[in-house]
């Protein structure tokens, strides 16, 4: 019986001003509704769908699978993020400066994407199909083993990118900027 009670305590989520979490720092959510900037923040598995989190900067910080699903961070800073194992579907990234971030795997499907500067970051092995990625810039990021798959890249920037592996079958590469690279010689699929 007692056994019962003490895991249903560990399951429950914490509550802090709309916001629930499994594993985030209670300080850091409290933080992240009141103030515009929450740099290494610990908020590893909050929950944030539907949050408005535009103009915040979250440098620094773990977001590791935090669901950010129909989340606005428009115009957000999250360089040096940790946000492998995100949940992003619908979420609004336009504008998102995200230097060196780490996202590897991540799926960005339904995803706005516009105008964020991905540059030097790690999104290797991540999926963009379905991502709107109009003027997106990857200057210097890993974009090895990505998936392109039908993405519209007009006017997006990967100069020095690593793009070894990655599927751009069906893509509309036409006005990419930039020199890009394959690190092993394991050359793009549907690159000409």
């Amino acid at each position: 019986m007692r056994w019962r009670h003490f895991t249903a305590m560990l399951l429950l989520p914490v509550w802090i001003g709309g916001v629930s979490a499994w594993a985030a720092d209670p300080a850091a959510l409290k933080k992240l509704q009141s103030k515009r900037s929450c740099l290494k923040c610990d908020l590893s598995g909050a929950q944030l769908a539907k949050q408005n989190l535009s103009r915040k900067n979250l440098s620094g910080s773990n977001l590791k699978k935090v669901d950010l699903s129909d989340a606005k961070l428009n115009m957000s800073v999250l360089n040096k993020v940790k946000l492998s194992g995100a949940k992003l579907p619908g979420a609004d990234l336009t504008g998102v400066t995200a230097k060196r971030l780490k996202g590897y795997g991540l799926k960005f499907s339904k995803v706005n994407l516009s105008y964020t500067n991905f540059s030097k970051a790690d999104l290797a092995a991540a999926d963009f199909r379905g991502a709107k990625l109009k003027g997106v810039d990857f200057s210097g990021a890993d974009l090895s083993w990505t998936d392109f798959r039908g993405c519209n890249l007009g006017s997006s920037n990967l100069s020095g990118a690593n793009i070894e592996g990655a599927d751009f079958r069906g893509a509309k590469i036409g006005s990419v900027r930039g020199k890009r690279k394959a690190k092993n010689g394991h050359l793009a699929v549907g690159w000409k």
